[in-house]
């Protein structure tokens, strides 16, 4: 039995949103601890390239978060400035992430596809890919219009071990909410990294542009927001 909907963000609750916009949130972040590191700027776009690429390679015992500090950490001097390095991090997304949004939209349906979830008696988590932290994660949720939703996050980059699509990150934000992964449905636009999950026994539901041809072995329902929202009966049976 479903008890559990995880959604993925960009291109299912927020309108398709290109790798290179997302990955460009942290062009802004390297720019902002830079200026405030007094960094040179190869330095800097070494670092936030190490930083992110630490956050998929395996780090076992590590959080995502602590994986991308631990790059920083060691380049840094000494104690004061890795403390200022963290302060910096949390005054960017409190302060000057939010006011990054450009083309972000809510997808259409969103609200709705939620609200039905949890009109089933449903769990509902947001499952974007765990390499932005939580402020982050939450900001974007805003700008999908969703924020008075309360949804609550499967993963960020502080609370997860691994990422998308690696079996052991369905695993985990399975047992985060206290569910079997038997029970859970995970919806995304992304084969790879959202109907991957169907390798642990999640059900999965496509929201791809290209879901009337893409690998229908993988999912179990296949559709616009709207099309999850008139099959969720049977997607539940």
């Amino acid at each position: 039995m479903i008890r559990c909907v995880f959604f993925d963000l960009d291109g299912t609750l927020i309108d398709y949103v290109s790798v290179a916009r997302a990955i460009s949130y942290f062009g802004e972040l390297a720019a902002y601890l830079r200026a405030g590191l007094g960094m040179e700027p190869s330095s800097s776009e070494r670092l936030i390239n190490a930083a992110i690429g630490a956050m998929f390679e395996a780090h076992p015992g590590l959080t995502n978060q602590e994986a991308f500090d631990a790059v920083y950490d060691a380049e840094l001097a000494d104690g004061s400035e890795r403390a200022q390095y963290r302060e910096l991090f949390v005054r960017f997304f409190d302060e000057v992430f939010p006011t990054l949004r450009s083309n972000e939209r809510a997808a259409d349906f969103n609200h709705e596809a939620i609200s039905a979830c949890r009109q089933h008696g449903l769990a509902v988590a947001v499952a974007s890919q765990p390499i932005f932290c939580a402020a982050a994660i939450t900001a974007r949720i805003a700008w999908a219009g969703l924020a008075d939703l309360q949804i609550p996050l499967a993963s960020s980059s502080e609370t997860a071990y691994t990422t998308k699509p690696q079996l052991d990150y369905y695993r985990e934000i399975a047992a985060g909410m206290g569910f079997a992964p038997e029970e859970c449905l995970m919806v995304g636009n992304e084969d790879q990294n959202d109907m991957t999950a169907s390798q642990v026994g999640m059900r999965t539901f496509y929201v791809g542009d290209d879901f009337e041809s893409s690998n229908a072995n993988r999912w179990d329902g296949a559709g616009t927001l709207c099309d999850f929202i008139a099959e969720l009966d049977d997607l539940l049976k």
